[in-house]
């Protein structure tokens, strides 16, 4: 099954609720945790990923937290799921071209490269900001009680 990871959904998640903030301001890593349903433990290790990919900024003490290193609007989501699992890639035959010898005369090879680059393109144009914009629009949509799954019944896991 093709699914993101769950340190990439919990990555996700905290870049939300820290774009959801006033810019500048520091938000204590416990109140993340706690808002956004990430445990704690996993939290830490997230941040420091994103630290390192630079979307983060930490400040260590009782008034520091976590911040956005860059505004909303310059961080996306291909930015964000490859500082958590690294480079997007749908299959190997993508990564290390002619290291399998049907590429040439596969399509599959050639139907993969251009889902791989749709993927990418989506991912890069979801922006952090358009995402909280729409988080806060959602509190006053009607919600379902149950979400429905959006595949197909013969793919369901039983």
């Amino acid at each position: 099954m093709f699914q993101i990871t769950r340190r990439a959904d919990y990555a996700v998640r905290i870049l939300l609720d820290l774009g959801a903030q006033p810019d500048g301001d520091w938000t204590q890593a416990q109140a993340i945790a706690r808002r956004m349903g990430v445990p704690q433990p996993f939290l830490h290790k997230i941040t420091a990923d994103l630290v390192d990919a630079g979307l983060v900024r930490t400040c260590p003490g009782p008034t520091g937290g976590l911040a956005l290193a860059r505004l909303a609007a310059e961080i996306n989501l291909l930015q964000v799921l490859e500082a958590i699992d690294g480079p997007i890639c749908l299959n190997i035959c993508l990564r290390r071209p002619r290291e399998c010898p049907r590429d040439r005369i596969c399509p599959a090879h050639t139907f993969w490269g251009r889902l791989q680059a749709s993927l990418v393109q989506q991912l890069r144009s979801a922006t952090l900001d358009a995402l909280v914009a729409e988080a806060r629009a959602l509190p006053a949509a009607r919600r379902p009680t149950e979400l429905q799954p959006i595949f197909p019944e013969a793919f369901r896991v039983q």
